[in-house]
């Protein structure tokens, strides 16, 4: 991939604060579940740490269509003053099923899954179905990465699982990637970055 492809994890969410998986698509997800001031706060210092890295008007900004997603995408956007975020439906939080506006310990149980290779029942969304979206995702900005820098805003799942296949790992070892913190940003195929955050999607 082109060395112009980088990720964004969403900021800080009402739903990171209170402990909730909100990860179905509805009104809670799409509208009521945005940003803390915090996560907007972080949000804007990503754009500042873009700047940094030579990122500016000409990027290109793709985000997932949930709010807290595409809450981080615009704050992000604008410091760079680069053009609205464009939303892709591929970029959405993996779907946790029955573990949704449940706790965010349940994560963990879906994880050791995930490394064993099992299959989720009660409608948690497949590893495999995850890297299925995310891979289309990820090939089409790298196309348009070609021209400009791109950045992809989502969620901790789906860019785990990004992350792992951009470095041609096998998708269900996501979580032997170092985990993104809120509002972290990082070049498809580098280290960790220097922000930190809440553990989860």
């Amino acid at each position: 991939m082109t060395n112009r492809l980088w990720v964004l994890r969403h900021g800080e969410s009402t739903a990171n604060v209170q402990g909730l998986i909100v990860s179905v698509p509805g009104p809670r997800a799409l509208t009521e579940v945005g940003l803390t001031a915090r996560g907007r706060g972080q949000a804007r210092a990503a754009g500042r740490e873009g700047l940094a890295q030579g990122l500016g008007p000409r990027t290109v900004v793709v985000s997932s269509d949930f709010a807290r997603a595409l809450e981080t995408a615009e704050q992000f956007a604008a410091e760079l003053g680069a053009a609205p975020p464009r939303a892709d439906r591929r970029l959405r939080e993996r779907s946790f099923g029955w573990h949704d506006e449940g706790p965010a310990s349940a994560y963990a149980q879906i994880w050791q899954v995930d490394r064993e290779r099992g299959t989720h029942d009660g409608g948690v969304e497949q590893v495999a179905a995850v890297a299925t979206r995310v891979t289309a995702a990820l090939q089409e900005a790298d196309t348009l990465a070609r021209e400009a820098p791109v950045v992809l805003v989502a969620h901790g799942d789906v860019l785990q699982i990004a992350l792992a296949v951009g470095a041609g790992r096998d998708p269900h070892d996501h979580r032997e990637v170092p985990h993104l913190g809120n509002a972290e940003l990082r070049r498809i195929g580098a280290g960790r970055g220097a922000a930190g955050g809440t553990d989860g999607p």
